[in-house]
């Protein structure tokens, strides 16, 4: 039985039950065909990000597009010269009915509110599924994704494609080599901003070919309003994005989450100046985690992420010029910064020592390669759905900055605030359920 929506004072007094880990529901629906050999593959979303995945996908030898997606009929036209073998929808529910029978994956390159509609709507139907980071808009999604995703047995990654570089995989080796030491702290930032200070967007009319309706989806009805939503903006906005968090903390906290298996926060809060828009995200974000002990950090670990121009205090690195973007790892034995897409540096007493680099890998192929029956992804949903959902609490307590908040990873529930405990789970618009979700 799926639980019931959280919208009342005694859906948070049942949280145990109404956000259940094992919440899930599932009907038992047939596998796809075994593989022979081939992947037949679907896209959901083919413009921006996803037009960077379909040239991935087409460039692996045994990969098929079997049908491409996308509310967006200019970007879809481009995407077929590229596959044009593939039948072409709209709406992924109608694609999903059309051609069930004749898909083995599914893509999903959308905005951040539909990648679980159409992810577990994928995994219903016995698919392996790709999908973009973050994996989820909220954090209820990304324990349901996990949960389904294994009930089903099908092959999932998430779309962090520097989770395979060499520089993060060479970064984490160091950390679980003990070369640190324990970790006693993390300080994760970007430069970035997809914060929205602004008045209400003009509304205006749609243009020709956007499919207005289907990339609303499960999100609240609104007008079009030109250059905030649709094509690009659309991160900033509450509804559809998970903002900087959602972008960059996703990639840049990989990395540390792998070093040190950073499982589920304990408390969760925010110290971003001022008060936050009501529909979009604050152009600057400050949020301090504390986590549970694991073997690779010390008991009481803490993670601070900083972004929109906010950044660590440098007092013990006052030589040190921090890049943009990037993470500093504070061990029992030393430190190491970690630039976004660059080679770990070893600082003090470390900064000798000799860092074997690690080779890196196709993101993307070693996923088609892993639903063909050779390997394993290293970032499926049993690995992205925890990250995803630490990403997503931490734009829960953006919403309230200095509120603490405490997190029940078990029960699924924010245990000492209301207002924060209703937004684990949003409401969809009527029309747009997801059986599961």
């Amino acid at each position: 039985m799926t639980p019931p929506r959280l919208k009342t004072r005694r859906a948070f007094l049942r949280d145990a039950a109404g956000l259940a880990v094992g919440a899930v529901w599932l009907p038992s629906f047939g596998r796809t065909r075994p593989l022979e050999g081939r992947l037949r593959l679907a896209s959901i979303g083919v413009g921006g990000m996803g037009s960077s995945d379909l040239g991935q996908f087409l460039g692996h030898p045994n990969i098929d597009v079997v049908a491409l997606c996308d509310i967006d009929a200019d970007r879809l036209a481009t995407a077929a010269k590229r596959a044009p073998k593939a039948k072409t929808f709209v709406g992924f529910r109608e694609m999903l009915d059309a051609v069930g029978d004749e898909i083995d994956a599914v893509n999903v390159a959308t905005p951040d509110h539909t990648h679980a509609p159409a992810s577990m709507s994928a995994i219903r139907l016995g698919k392996h599924v790709y999908c973009q980071k973050p994996l989820t808009h909220d954090v209820y999604e990304a324990r349901q994704l996990r949960l389904a995703a294994a009930k089903q047995g099908v092959v999932t990654q998430m779309g962090i494609q520097i989770h395979s570089h060499s520089a993060y995989r060479t970064a984490v080796k160091v950390v679980r080599d003990g070369v640190l030491g324990k970790i006693k702290e993390v300080h994760s930032w970007s430069n970035k901003s997809w914060g929205y200070q602004g008045g209400k967007p003009k509304d205006a009319e749609v243009p020709p070919g956007i499919d207005w309706d289907h990339w609303i989806g499960t999100a609240p009805m609104r007008p079009y309003a030109k250059g905030h939503y649709h094509p690009s903006d659309w991160r900033r906005w509450v509804d559809f994005g998970c903002g900087t968090m959602g972008d960059m903390g996703i990639h840049i906290l990989d990395p540390v989450a792998s070093a040190i298996d950073l499982g589920l926060p304990i408390s969760i809060r925010s110290s971003s100046p001022g008060e936050p828009p009501k529909d979009s995200h604050a152009m600057k974000n400050r949020v301090e985690y504390r986590f549970a002990g694991t073997q690779f950090v010390v008991s009481d670990f803490k993670l601070t992420w900083y972004d929109g121009g906010l950044f660590p205090d440098t007092k013990d690195w006052p030589e040190l010029k921090l890049p943009g973007q990037g993470s500093m790892f504070v061990g029992e034995k030393g430190h190491m910064l970690l630039p976004h897409i660059g080679p770990p540096q070893l600082l003090g007493d470390l900064k000798d020592h000799a860092v074997e680099s690690q080779p890196g890998a196709n993101h993307y192929h070693r996923w088609v390669d892993a639903c063909l029956g050779k390997g394993k992804t290293t970032a499926g949903f049993d690995y992205s759905g925890p990250l995803s959902e630490v990403l997503a609490l931490g734009v829960i307590a953006n919403r309230f900055p200095g509120q603490g908040l405490d997190f029940d990873a078990e029960k699924l529930a924010i245990t000492n605030f209301e207002p924060a405990h209703l937004l684990l789970r949003r409401q969809y618009r009527e029309g747009w359920e997801v059986e599961g979700l």
